[in-house]
């Protein structure tokens, strides 16, 4: 966060990637949407909480 200039975090994970490259949309989606094919999901898994959250 901004009003944190330092890291307080102690430079441990907040996630870890689940796929290392970024999904993308499969033939059939591209044939039935061809918008789709700009569209790269990234998936991460939450491994601890932080003390940031609303």
């Amino acid at each position: 966060p901004p009003e944190f200039p330092v890291c307080v975090c102690g430079k441990k994970p907040m996630g870890r990637l689940l796929e290392k490259k970024p999904v993308t949309a499969s033939a059939e989606e591209l044939t039935a949407n061809p918008r789709s094919r700009s569209a790269k999901l990234r998936v991460i898994e939450k491994i601890r909480n932080t003390p940031f959250e609303d």
